[in-house]
């Protein structure tokens, strides 16, 4: 698997809270890098985690999620969010994850923090007001944006590394 081309992805993935080697395995094998994705909405919308809508004129009512995007990965998610009920923490099976991708490891230390910090609160407060099983779902909804952000940040991290290796070897090439 280290050869794999999305094998960075499959670790930079774990380093969120709920998600371990099978769910992360599950996001590349379904969506790949997330590069189809222009913003993190389009990826909510390919899961199926966005509201339905009834729209007349100037009227709007947004409803439940719509479901109709991918199965799979939004069980994977919402199973996912079960997890943020938790204290946030940096400690256990996210430390030793974190630890496993140690050149990268500030920046994703940091999304990860911050994604603890705020679907712990959300998990909460959308809990007290609407119930859990909505709860679950919407910071599900909010943890699909923080992989898009991860993706993104790879991506933009293993572009500039390539680049800097393919200058490398054109000044080794004309020494």
């Amino acid at each position: 698997m280290p050869a794999h081309p999305l094998y960075p992805f499959l670790l930079a993935f774990q380093t969120l809270r709920g998600i371990d080697w099978i769910s992360a395995a599950t996001l590349v094998a379904e969506a790949g890098d997330l590069s189809q994705f222009a913003r993190p909405t389009a990826l909510m919308a390919f899961v199926g985690l966005v509201p339905s809508e009834s729209s007349s004129g100037g009227t709007q009512r947004r409803g439940h999620i719509t479901k109709t995007g991918n199965v799979h990965l939004r069980r994977v998610l919402v199973e996912s969010a079960h997890s943020y009920r938790f204290r946030p923490s940096l400690q256990g099976a996210v430390k030793r994850r974190l630890a496993a991708v140690p050149d990268w490891e500030p920046a994703l230390r940091q999304i990860s923090w911050r994604a603890q910090n705020r679907l712990h609160d959300r998990l909460r407060r959308v809990g007290a007001k609407r119930g859990y099983n909505a709860a679950y779902t919407a910071v599900g909804r909010e943890l699909c944006g923080y992989i898009w952000e991860v993706a993104t940040w790879l991506r933009g991290t293993l572009t500039t590394e390539a680049a800097s290796v393919s200058q490398a070897e054109e000044v080794a090439a004309h020494a």
